[in-house]
């Protein structure tokens, strides 16, 4: 028999942010909405539209579907888009910044400073995310010694 992965059950998740997914949802149904139109006046540049109301549309759905962050045991999750998946793992990192500007500092063991971009989540949901991972960073590091 194959060993089965584990299916990894997040503690917490933080959403986006209700004005990005409004933007997200305007912009690809405008742009569906003309390359609809065009189509049906046989205009060829409807079917140029098509693709990225296409793509759009898709990533709307994606976005309206997957949280904005994702804690775990061992890790953190950011899904910031369809192409955007940054994974963080709790070992590696030695202390959790200060929050500037939407911007989260993480310091590694090599002491390298990391800067994540948090453009896309909730505003209020910042501080309980970076209370969350300085917890779970706690945890790894008593866990270690």
């Amino acid at each position: 028999m194959r060993n089965k992965e584990k299916d990894e059950v997040a503690l917490v998740n933080y959403d986006r942010n209700p004005l990005i997914l409004l933007a997200s949802i305007g912009i690809s149904a405008i742009l569906s909405y003309i390359s609809v139109t065009f189509i049906l006046d046989l205009n060829p540049w409807g079917f140029i539209i098509m693709i990225p109301a296409a793509f759009l549309s898709f990533q709307t759905i994606w976005l309206l579907l997957t949280p904005y962050a994702m804690v775990f045991e061992n890790k953190l999750e950011l899904k910031r888009s369809l192409f955007s998946n940054k994974m963080l793992f709790f070992v590696d990192v030695k202390n959790v910044g200060s929050i500037k500007k939407s911007n989260l500092f993480i310091s590694y063991n090599d002491n390298e400073v990391a800067k994540i971009k948090l453009f896309g989540i909730k505003s209020s949901q910042i501080a309980p995310l970076r209370l969350e991972l300085e917890k779970q960073v706690l945890l790894v590091l008593k866990n270690r010694l």
